[in-house]
């Protein structure tokens, strides 16, 4: 029997495409559903145990196993959501692969473009004797493998100096840069070019043949390289500024608020949406594999599959917790009639050795209250820089906070819920944010008047139904300031609300008073 799935149809290539939605705005081509294209064959990967495909025709919608499929000419491929996942996190965080493509392209410029110069007798650049060649590709050579090597140690430096300056969890992001991998793979490709066309100077009946055209290329080369040294340092130095990586990350982190959260904030709490009651028992599966933390989830597949097997799946661990072999993994509840393959289930939990913020954006909260927690340490005594992080999270707890908070469900095409998760609520991205700033830097009267510039400003932002937390994160700032500071004036001066933290000599008309009873954390 076929279950039903919603199927869209491309036809803006050869072959049609087709993606399967669980709404109308759901689409992730990866490293949730992909879609293959080729001419004459196409692809998609299913839901519910569906597979579609096209002939180049008509679409063929036909029981299947849950993988991504790739056709091409005929041969089938099964990759599966988690290896799809591994493969694109793989790519984004090694700094070797562009390099390598880079030498690859290098050597087969540099044996395919003497034989062009044998055959012809045009020459686009500078003309070389045998002797001048050799001295100049040798030179080239020379000088750029022991340049790549300068390069990479300052690269190495900076890193280090980065993720040491604001946090060690900054580093993937540093690695990632399309900067580096383009730079590094020139110098590289530059050398190994050289040495290449190196090898037929001088060769030829008569020992005297010069690949002119080789070596101009060469010094297009070089010239490039120097160019994108000059970039990467700039990007190198720019990059590592307090302002550049707190706004880089801000910006990063809104992204993903808006694809995670894209709906306005309703005129109340975040509900749960209903699911179907489902008669039966419940039963625990499992995590089999090397422990990880989880940082991704094919929501998608996991509703759809549900549907099909007429089935109410719960992921157990939350996003960025760690998971050891034989701990719960998911609580599946059915009617009995259809039962989820173990296997299949945990292939739709992508793990690794660091949390992401693609389906995670307590992460993105989690960067920046490192960053500001790291300045008021006193080794590093930075408030200034705590200010500056300050300013990303409170336009991240304003977009956050006008959003509407979904409780952690995934929905079938027909807009039941099928799939759980735990996810954030408000006052946990408050408390995430706020708490540990609060705590490190209530002894600074800079970082407790930008708090409460932060806070006065969002409660003024945010719904009314969600008001109440920030009013108990200032009645936390009130006692800290009134605990910490025994002088009147610095009271005074820690009550005020100032948005650059010390911009102003405004002092607050009365010192905060002392709380009657200890005020209760949010959301405790």
């Amino acid at each position: 029997m076929c279950h039903p799935a919603r199927v869209i149809l491309c036809r803006s290539v050869p072959c049609h495409s087709y993606y399967l939605s669980s709404g109308p705005n759901s689409r992730d081509w990866l490293p949730g559903v992909g879609a293959g294209r080729t001419a004459g064959f196409g692809v998609i990967a299913h839901a519910g145990g569906l597979v579609a495909e096209c002939n180049g025709s008509d679409p063929v919608i036909g029981p299947g196993r849950s993988k991504g499929v790739v056709m091409r000419h005929g041969v089938v491929r099964l990759i599966s959501w988690r290896t799809r996942w591994r493969i694109y996190e793989y790519v984004r965080n090694s700094l070797w692969i562009v390099p390598f493509l880079c030498v690859a392209l290098a050597v087969a410029a540099g044996l395919a473009l003497p034989t062009v110069d044998e055959h012809t007798k045009t020459t686009i650049g500078i003309a070389f004797g045998s002797d001048a060649a050799r001295g100049v590709l040798g030179a080239i050579a020379g000088g750029m493998i022991t340049f790549t090597g300068f390069v990479f140690s300052i690269l190495l430096l900076a890193v280090q100096f980065g993720s040491s300056q604001f946090s060690p969890r900054m580093l993937r992001r540093f690695l990632r840069d399309p900067s580096t991998k383009t730079a590094l793979g020139i110098f590289m490709a530059t050398f190994i070019y050289a040495l290449t066309v190196l090898r037929v100077v001088g060769t030829g009946s008569n020992n005297a043949f010069v690949p002119n055209n080789s070596v101009s290329v060469a010094l297009i080369l070089l010239l490039v390289s120097m160019l994108m040294f000059l970039r990467l340092i700039t990007r190198t130095t720019q990059g590592l500024r307090v302002a550049a990586v707190v706004g880089e990350l801000g910006r990063d982190a809104r992204r993903v608020v808006d694809r995670v959260y894209p709906d306005p904030a309703a005129g109340g709490d975040d509900e749960e949406a209903d699911s179907p009651g489902l008669p039966g028992p419940m039963r625990t599966v499992t995590y089999n594999g090397r422990p990880g933390i989880v940082q991704s989830v094919d929501s998608r597949n996991l509703a759809e599959r549900a549907r099909g097997a007429g089935a109410v799946i719960e992921l157990v661990p939350r996003f960025g917790d760690l998971i050891a072999e034989g701990s719960a993994l998911f609580r599946v509840r059915g009617d009995g009639r259809h039962v989820i393959d173990d296997k299949w289930l945990r292939g739709t939990v992508a793990t690794g050795d660091e949390r992401t913020m693609r389906q995670d954006p307590a992460f993105a909260f989690r960067l920046l209250a490192d960053i500001s927690a790291r300045a008021l340490s006193p080794g590093v005594n930075d408030p200034t820089t705590s200010t500056q992080a300050l300013d990303q999270i409170e336009l991240l707890l304003r977009q956050v906070g006008g959003r509407h908070l979904t409780p952690g469900v995934g929905r079938d095409a027909s807009g039941l819920v099928r799939f759980r998760y735990r996810a954030p609520s408000w006052e946990d991205f408050l408390s995430l944010a706020i708490d540990e700033t609060r705590h490190y830097g209530e002894g600074s009267v800079q970082v407790m008047r930008r708090l409460r510039a932060l806070l006065d400003d969002l409660r003024e932002s945010v719904p009314e139904f969600r008001r109440p937390p920030v009013d108990a994160e200032l009645a936390l700032l009130d006692s800290a300031a009134t605990r910490v500071f025994s002088d009147r004036s610095d009271q005074l001066a820690a009550a005020a609300s100032d948005r650059q933290g010390l911009g102003a000599t405004e002092v607050a008309g009365h010192p905060p008073p002392w709380p009657a009873a200890a005020s209760g954390r949010p959301g405790g």
